[in-house]
């Protein structure tokens, strides 16, 4: 029973913890106020310096990755933990209904033409219908 009870409180404690990721932010040495290098450049650093020293992609980065990337071309700026946003809708989510009318503010077109001649009630000569 306690180690039932140990292993739900360490998997609850691992849930509540895992909803913050983990954001580092690097500034570019080799062209700061040109043209910055691409985002395939910098992931390529990125994976080179996570490869090389072993650091996690899901902690804030250790000095031996800031190293790694000042090497590179990239100054440590900050890092820190941003909490997941959960989605909050602004209006409740109503499915659609089959008797569904347009907004008041959306012009309503105007019906087509009668495709017969009301007189004869024979269509018109030339009519696409």
């Amino acid at each position: 029973m306690k180690r039932t009870l140990v292993v739900t409180a360490l998997l609850i404690g691992s849930v509540l913890t895992a909803q913050a990721r983990p954001v580092n932010a690097y500034y570019d040495l080799i062209r700061p106020n040109g043209h910055p290098r691409s985002d395939a450049i910098h992931q390529r650093d990125m994976n080179y310096c996570y490869a090389k020293t072993g650091a996690s992609r899901y902690r804030l980065d250790n000095a031996a990755m800031k190293q790694c990337m000042l090497s590179r071309g990239y100054r440590f700026m900050w890092g820190r933990n941003v909490p997941d946003q959960p989605y909050v809708s602004n209006q409740p989510y109503v499915p659609p209904t089959e008797d569904w009318t347009p907004p008041p503010d959306v012009p309503v077109p105007p019906p087509p033409s009668p495709p017969y001649d009301a007189t004869t009630g024979m269509p018109f000569p030339g009519n696409p219908w």
